[in-house]
This record gives C-alpha cells, structure tokens and sequence, in this order.
C-alpha cells in the first residue's frame, strides 16, 4: 500500500498544470534580450577619466567637493577597433544620503560614464542636510556641469549636452532629487534610490525610477519610495523596482542584485535623458529579484523624443 500511495502522489504532481509545477505564467526573456540586458549589467565600452576642483571644477556653494565622471575611448589593442565616445554627453549629478561623504557615489560615476554619461558625484555642505538641501545641491550641480562645457581649458569643452542632465540620489539623496524635479523642470530624469523623504508632497513631471529595498530599515520602501511614487501625477512615467531581501546600501553599488539596480538605471536614462526608447524592454522585463515591481505611464517604441524641453509659459 505504501508503494501505491508514493505511485499515486507522483502521478498526481505530474499531472498538475505546467504554470503552477514549473511558475511558467512569467514571460520567457528572449535571448536577444536577454544579451543586451547582460550588456547594461555591465562596464560599458568607454575608458573613464576623472576632473576634480584641483583640476579647475567649480566648487559650488550649494554642495561641497565633486568629481567628474567621463568617457574616454578605450586604448586599442593590436588590431581592435574601439567606439569613440559621444561627440556631446549627456550629464548625471549624484548626491549621497545621510551623513554619506562624496566618496559613497563613486561606484556609479565610472560605471555610468562608462557607458557615455558625464557623471558629477557631489558632497553636501552638511553632512546631516535635509533632501531640501540636497535639492539645492544637485541643481548647483548643474550649474558646474554646465559651466564645464564652457570652460576652455577643460577636457569636457564643447563635450557636454547642458539640455540633457539627469539628477540623482541614494537615501536622503534620492529624496533631494525628487526636490531638485520641483526646482528646476529642464531635468530630463530622477534616479530615487533607496530614497528617504516621509513627506511625498511632492509635485512634478519628471520621469523617475524608484530602487527599493525589501528590508529596508532607514527607508522603508511602503513609508518612503512607494508613496512618491504614488504621489506622482498619473501622466509622469515612473517605475519602482524592489529587491527581495536587500537592505538600504543596495543603492551604493549599480553591480548589486546581479547588475540590475545599474542596469534599470542606465536604461532610465538611456529612454528619457537620451530619447532612446528602443531600451523600453529593458525597463519592461521584471527580474527574477523583485519582491515588488510597478510601472507606469511609460512611452511606446514609436512615441516622440521624450527629451523635448519643457513649454516655456507665456507672459501675460
């Protein structure tokens, strides 16, 4: 009877449904996909190069210390051919979280400038500034970014897209970049990650990406990210990727959860800061690793450049 009964209860388990024995109700990745989500995990095709305040870098006086990020093409071996960086890049200013020094970003501005992006990691005048100040401090950021591409003896002369800057920040930090959207519309795009900010009273157009940590004790994705995002106007693109257990320093590091908190937010910028929605399925494909994954409001592959600039209103 014992045999019967083991005989039975296999023949059973085999018998059920293949979505349920096998979880096949999620989409399959196709492998073009999937190379090219392998790809933006990781280190892109740039050498990077580095200019700091000694070099000639304004210093602000909305934030304290920077660095910036940039690409260079690669030295080429015997024989191998190597892309030349864009003629202009689009810029990324990256702020740190609560009592986090400049050097708490610095993981994301080779990683990201690797892949053809001016990245500007800034310090706060207080270690202990509020997001409103961390606002501040990126859009000052901004100005350098900008003032760069003007000055003649930097190596981003005439290299720099002052039309196409994205704003970012990790805890505190990405709370001041949702700020920063409010104080300065030209911004193309919001990396929130790990934001803290309790009060989502915040208003604006801007296309943001939310990371988010399961266990996340300081920010707390229900308490923080999940309500900016919810505050959002319905129209404002906006994603919130939340990994399965991971805590509030996932946001350090874009090789975390495999490479997929770099990979989303590279993508991000590639669709609203370079206009490029042909990365939208790399937005779209959910991760083994979320334990919470929300997107709306996004364009589609044949909808217009979303890097038109902002209406200017009309005088009265």
């Amino acid at each position: 009877m014992a045999s019967l009964r083991i005989l039975l209860s296999v023949l059973i388990f085999a018998s059920l449904p293949t979505a349920v024995a096998f979880g096949d109700d999620e989409p399959v990745v196709p492998p073009a996909l999937a190379a090219r989500i392998d790809a933006a995990r990781a280190v892109g095709p740039f050498d990077v190069e580095r200019v700091r305040e000694r070099d000639g870098l304004r210093n602000g006086p909305g934030y304290r210390g920077a660095t910036i990020y940039h690409p260079v093409r690669k030295v080429a071996a015997d024989g191998e051919s190597t892309p030349e960086p864009p003629a202009q890049s689009a810029g990324v200013v990256l702020v740190p979280g609560f009592m986090g020094p400049e050097r708490s970003m610095s993981r994301w501005g080779p990683f990201l400038a690797s892949h053809g992006y001016a990245v500007m990691t800034i310090g706060t005048n207080g270690l202990s500034d509020n997001p409103e100040a961390r606002g501040a401090a990126l859009v000052d950021g901004m100005v350098t970014l900008r003032a760069e591409n003007e000055r003649p003896d930097s190596p981003l002369f005439g290299r720099i897209d002052p039309d196409r800057i994205a704003v970012g920040g990790w805890s505190m930090g990405g709370g001041g970049a949702q700020v920063a959207a409010t104080l300065d519309p030209s911004i193309k795009a919001v990396l929130a990650l790990c934001p803290w900010k309790p009060r989502p009273h915040v208003t604006h157009a801007v296309p943001v990406f939310f990371l988010g940590a399961e266990n996340d004790g300081p920010a707390p994705v229900r308490k923080h990210a999940l309500p900016h995002f919810e505050r959002l106007d319905d129209e404002t693109p906006k994603l919130l990727y939340e990994v399965r257990g991971t805590g509030h320093n996932l946001a350090m590091n874009p090789k975390y959860a495999g490479g997929d908190v770099g990979r989303f937010a590279l993508a991000w910028i590639k669709v609203f800061v370079d206009g490029d929605t042909s990365w939208l399925p790399l937005l779209e494909a959910k991760p083994d690793n979320a334990s919470r994954f929300l997107l709306e409001s996004m364009p589609t592959v044949d909808s217009p450049p979303v890097t038109d600039a902002v209406p200017e209103k009309k005088a009265a």
